[in-house]
């Protein structure tokens, strides 16, 4: 055998044999954080699968003058009854042709202490027309959303509350 087809096969060997031990491990777990990180697009896809799902089954509700439909996405359920109302009262002389999901930004929450994993604001196109002008009008609404183990739930603040607020934040300036 001749030496100049040796060489080759020692440099070959020679790097395997001169590989410490720690260095396959450390790239077995690499390779495992790589697998791991690949696998999370799945996961995240059926999250946004699930968001997209709740968002349509409460604009199908807002849609068909269903309320309780578009209320079973608000966690809290003393807030529910008093949302139901409010959306009636919003939606109560309007004909909704049209509403659809057109944007969804997620943003994972960093604090593992948190019951909210996720935060995700919507974008949302409606066309309605006003009873009795019947006119036509295309509005962008936008919402926020939030995860917990429980499901995606509309972020929604009562009126009551937010004019109470607003009366402490004036009384104490």
């Amino acid at each position: 055998m001749k030496i100049s087809a040796l060489i080759p096969l020692l440099l070959t060997f020679g790097t395997l044999i001169a590989t410490p031990a720690y260095a396959e491990t450390e790239t077995t777990a690499t390779e495992k954080k790589k697998r791991k990180r690949r696998s999370n697009p799945k996961k995240e896809a059926k999250e946004l699968e699930l968001l997209q799902r709740s968002a349509t089954l409460y604009w199908e509700g807002v849609r068909w003058n269903d309320v309780e439909k578009s209320a079973a996405f608000i966690e809290n359920s003393n807030d529910r009854m008093e949302f139901q109302q409010w959306l009636e009262e919003k939606i109560e002389d309007r004909k909704i042709l049209e509403a659809r999901v057109i944007r969804v930004d997620v943003e994972a929450i960093g604090d593992r202490q948190s019951e909210i994993t996720k935060i995700a604001n919507l974008a949302v196109s409606m066309q309605a027309y006003q009873m009795p002008e019947q006119v036509l009008k295309k509005e962008v609404f936008h919402q926020r959303w939030y995860r917990k183990q429980t499901g995606w739930w509309l972020e929604w603040v009562s009126p009551i509350i937010q004019a109470r607020e607003a009366e402490q934040t004036q009384s104490s300036e």
